[in-house]
């Protein structure tokens, strides 16, 4: 199946970044009782519980940013976990500059879906979970 979750992350991001899809996209890629861990550097820092409460992160996002995407360069398949290495790229309202800021998570999946996503600064900090984790 891990194919298929790499299948499914790829899908899930790429429809994310097309915009105005959030709440197909959680509903298609997220468990109903998902847990997604921000990086501790960030305004939005915490652990949300539930797709609901993902949803409401993602409805912030939006609402902060006049342009959120994920740009993502690698997925690093360790079957039911995802390794996703890129960068978010946001633009704030009324402005023309970009953001990037380098980003890795760590997804766990069943099923196609995301069970649990953690947020990290970098691949080897992601790597590193995942290797602590077995």
């Amino acid at each position: 199946m891990s194919q298929g979750n790499v299948e499914a992350m790829r899908a899930g991001v790429e429809r994310f970044n097309r915009g105005g899809e959030d709440d197909a996209v959680l509903d298609v890629l997220y468990d109903p009782d998902a847990v997604f861990r921000s990086r501790s550097d960030e305004p939005d820092t915490g652990i949300y519980r539930g797709r609901e409460a993902i949803r409401a992160m993602m409805r912030m996002w939006r609402d902060t940013f006049e342009g959120f995407e994920f740009d993502v360069d690698e997925y690093i398949d360790f079957g039911d976990v995802l390794v996703l290495v890129g960068w978010v790229k946001v633009r704030a309202r009324g402005s023309t500059t970009e953001v990037r800021e380098p980003y890795a998570w760590v997804a766990s999946m069943h099923d196609a879906r995301v069970s649990e996503i953690s947020e990290y600064h970098s691949k080897d900090e992601a790597l590193k979970a995942v290797r602590l984790a077995e």
